[in-house]
C-alpha cells in the first residue's frame, strides 16, 4: 500500500464508479487526484486536522458523547482544504470553499469543527474567526455547535471564555464571533476564517465581499460557504455556484476555489432511491433512507411539496 493511498481512497472510489456520485463530485475528485502531480500534498497537515476533529464529541441524539469521526466524503473534503500546498512553501492552495448538500447531512457540524481548528490549532496568532449568515438566528446555529464542541474538550472553561455570541481563546489572543447581514456594521474586521451558512438566503454579495476583503493580510485564510440548494436562480449563491461549476468543467481557472456540490444529475429520476446518495452522502449516518422515502412519498402525493422536496432533500 502506497503512503498516500488512504488520502486518495474516496476520490478513486468515486472516479471508478464504486461510490455513486453526481457529475460535479466526480469532476472534483478527478481534479483532486490530478493535483498530486501539480502541488505538494502534506499528509501531516491533514492528519493534524483529522486528529483535532476526532477530539470533539457530539452532544445530541444517538451520537451523544461519541467522538466526531469523519465520514469518507468529509475526510476527502478535509484533504482538499488542508492537504495541498504550493511547492516548498507553507501556503495552502485552497482559500475558498463551496459545499452544497441536502438537509440533515451534518454540514454545519463539519463547518463548526473546521472553524474551531482554524481558531485553535492552525498556528495563527490572533486568529479572528466569524460565523456569518443572513440573520443572527441562522449564524448562531453554527455558533452553538462550536460552543458545545468546545464544552467536550474544555468542560471547566479553563482555556476558552464563552459568551452569548463570542468565544475567546486568550492563549493566542484569538476569538470566534457571530455576524449577520441584519446586524449591520460588518466592516473593519481582520478575518482569518469565516463560514457563511445557508448562502442561498443571501440577497446579494455584500456580506461575502466585506468578509473576503477583510482577509487581505492573512496568508492561509479560509472563506467557506455551506448551504443547501435554494430557490433563487438570480441571487449571489446561484451565481457563485455556477462559477464553481465552470471551474470544475475547466471553463474558468481558479485553483484557490474548492467545490463539493452534492446533488442529483439532470437526467436522474428524483424518486429513485438508488440516486439519493448523490445529494445525501451522509445517508444511513445523519439521515435515514426511511426519512427520505417519506418526504418523496409526500411530494408524489401532493404536487405542491415537490419543488421543496427536490430542492432541499
Amino acid at each position: 500500500m502506497e503512503a498516500l493511498d488512504k488520502y486518495k481512497e474516496y476520490a478513486n472510489a468515486v472516479v471508478n464508479g464504486d461510490i455513486v456520485a453526481c457529475e460535479y463530485v466526480r469532476l472534483a475528485c478527478k481534479k483532486y487526484l490530478d493535483w498530486f502531480d501539480k502541488y505538494e500534498f502534506k499528509p501531516d497537515k491533514v492528519d493534524r486536522v483529522v486528529n483535532f476533529i476526532g477530539k470533539l464529541r457530539h452532544f445530541t441524539g444517538k451520537h451523544n458523547g461519541k467522538p466526531f469521526k469523519l465520514l469518507p466524503y468529509q475526510y476527502w473534503i478535509i484533504c482538499n482544504i488542508f492537504g495541498f500546498y504550493y511547492p516548498n512553501t507553507n501556503k495552502r492552495v485552497i482559500n475558498y470553499i463551496y459545499i452544497e448538500l441536502a438537509r440533515k447531512q451534518g454540514k454545519t457540524a463539519l463547518a463548526a469543527a473546521i472553524v474551531l481548528y482554524m481558531l485553535i490549532a492552525d498556528g495563527e496568532n490572533g486568529s479572528e474567526c466569524e460565523l456569518v449568515a443572513n440573520s443572527t438566528k441562522q449564524a448562531k446555529i453554527c455558533f452553538e455547535l462550536a460552543s458545545n464542541f468546545l464544552q467536550s474538550i474544555d468542560s471547566k472553561g479553563k482555556y476558552f471564555k464563552r459568551y452569548r455570541d463570542k468565544i475567546k481563546f486568550d492563549k493566542t489572543k484569538s476569538f470566534l464571533q457571530v455576524l449577520s447581514s441584519d446586524a449591520g456594521g460588518n466592516d473593519g474586521y481582520n478575518s482569518y476564517c469565516f463560514v457563511l451558512d445557508e448562502c442561498h438566503e443571501q440577497p446579494d454579495s455584500k456580506l461575502w465581499d466585506v468578509m473576503v476583503s477583510s482577509q487581505g493580510m492573512r496568508e492561509n485564510s479560509l472563506a467557506m460557504i455551506i448551504t443547501t440548494a435554494g430557490f433563487n436562480k438570480f441571487g449571489f449563491c446561484y451565481n457563485y455556484r455556477q462559477t464553481c461549476i465552470d471551474i470544475l468543467h475547466g471553463l474558468k481557472e481558479d485553483d484557490s476555489q474548492f467545490s463539493a456540490i452534492y446533488t442529483i444529475d439532470d437526467n436522474d429520476d428524483w424518486k429513485n432511491p438508488e440516486i439519493w446518495i448523490k445529494a445525501n452522502p451522509s445517508l444511513n449516518h445523519t439521515v435515514l433512507p426511511d426519512y427520505l422515502e417519506q418526504q418523496v412519498k409526500k411530494a408524489v402525493n401532493n404536487s405542491t411539496l415537490e419543488v421543496g422536496t427536490r430542492t432541499k432533500n
